[in-house]
Formats: structure tokens, C-alpha cells, sequence
């Protein structure tokens, strides 16, 4: 093989892929994190984000979270029935039980937005492209079930990996100038029906821009689906000893 021939060959298998991945269009860019969102590999949708962006509210979401919550008074169950001579005790210990949880979860929130980090002084350690792979794994439902179970002192439910995930698919792309693009999807959960057409749908919108000369997805908060709450009231037979 002629020499020159040989060192392009070398150079190829060098830096082709980065080559490669720096022309990917919106499209291709869009359907690899939706793909990678589908099959629940997080780091390979992370890698697709713009890490730059995603930094300064990882950066934000740290500052904002050491600082925690105000430290106000706490109610009590005395208090509640001091207020409500008529609430039974089991009714007050509820309501006080939920609102140490909703305390302790607003005080740190860094569980519930950053899958197995346990805190915000662990999530400033983790590199950025760690952290959004956490970012999006958060919003897994056998995630959320079973870390909201695991807080409240209790064992996730046997099933929880019966627990339905959405797939999200994508439908097109539309461009708005030369450095921003849209993709828009749609996500379905299996057996349940569409939102109505009045309501959207079940459309949604991913951002796309340039950064650094190849298309990275917007790490924008409508990309994932809300934190819900899971009712964890039931699991106190199913406490930790």
C-alpha cells in the first residue's frame, strides 16, 4: 500500500468519528436521543445534550440546593389537634409525616432531579456529562417509585419494574434560521389513550442549536417530564427494620 494512502487511512480512523459527529444534522441528532431516551441509555443521551448549557444549571441547581430550604417552625401533631380537637391522632400523624416529607425533600431536592445522587455536595463532585446522564435518568417512573419509597423508609414494591415507561417518537423537524432547530415528538404510554387534540396532544418540542460546530440538543426544563409525587402512605408494613 502506498504510503500516502496508508497515512490517510491512519488519519481516518483517527479522527472520523468526531468528524463525523460534528456533521450529524438535527434529525439524526434528535432521533439518537430519543432512541437512547427509549432504550434508557443514559449517558449516550447526555453525550447528545449541550453539556456547556447544562453545566451552568447543574452550577445553579447546586448553589440553590446547599442553601436549602428556610428553616421555619414545624407543626406538630400536638399542634394539629391543639388546632382540631376532632382530628383522630392517626389523621395528625399523617399529615405530619407528610409534611416532614415534603420538608426534607425541599430542603435537598438533588434526589428527586439527579438519579443516585445523594445530595448537592455529591453532585458538585460529578463531572458534567455524569450529571446529565443522572439528570435524565431522574425521570424514569421505576426511578422516581422506587427512590420515593426508599426516602420515606420503606421497600419499592415487588413490580416495580412492571411499572410502564413511555416511548417517545419522532415526527419531524423544523428549522428556525441557520443555528436553531426544533424537533417535535410525541410520547406514548402503552394502553392509555391520546390527549386530546385540543389539549396538544401528545406532541411535545426539543430544542436543538449549535455548540461547538455540531447540533446539541437544548438541556431546557420542558425536555423532561414533571417529578411526581408517589403515595407512599401504604408502605408502613413494608418498613425497613
Amino acid at each position: 500500500m502506498p504510503r500516502s494512502i496508508g497515512a490517510a487511512l491512519a488519519l481516518a480512523v483517527l479522527i472520523g468519528p468526531a468528524a463525523l459527529s460534528a456533521q450529524e444534522s438535527p434529525r439524526q441528532v434528535a432521533a439518537a436521543f430519543l432512541d437512547a431516551w427509549n432504550t434508557q441509555r443514559w449517558g449516550d443521551a447526555a453525550r447528545l445534550l449541550d453539556t456547556d448549557l447544562f453545566d451552568r444549571f447543574r452550577k445553579d441547581f447546586v448553589d440553590r440546593a446547599a442553601r436549602g430550604a428556610s428553616d421555619g417552625p414545624r407543626l406538630t401533631v400536638e399542634d394539629l389537634r391543639r388546632r382540631d380537637p376532632g382530628m383522630p391522632l392517626s389523621v395528625a400523624e399523617y399529615q405530619v409525616r407528610m409534611m416532614e416529607e415534603q420538608r426534607s425533600r425541599f430542603a435537598d431536592p438533588t434526589p428527586y432531579e439527579f438519579a443516585r445522587v445523594a445530595n448537592a455536595a455529591a453532585l458538585r463532585g460529578l463531572s458534567p456529562a455524569e450529571a446529565a446522564a443522572r439528570w435524565l435518568e431522574s425521570r424514569d417512573p421505576r426511578w422516581q417509585v422506587s427512590m420515593q419509597f426508599e426516602r420515606a423508609g420503606c421497600r419499592p414494591p415487588e413490580d416495580v419494574d412492571q411499572i410502564a415507561r413511555s416511548t417517545r417518537r419522532l415526527i419531524g423537524v423544523v428549522a428556525d434560521g441557520d443555528s436553531v432547530t426544533y424537533a417535535v415528538f410525541s410520547e406514548e404510554w402503552p394502553g392509555a389513550a391520546a390527549a386530546p387534540s385540543w389539549a396538544g396532544g401528545n406532541l411535545s418540542v426539543i430544542q436543538l442549536s449549535r455548540s461547538r460546530g455540531a447540533w446539541r440538543i437544548v438541556p431546557r426544563a420542558d425536555l423532561l417530564p414533571e417529578v411526581g409525587s408517589v403515595d407512599v402512605g401504604d408502605c408502613r408494613g413494608g418498613r425497613f427494620e
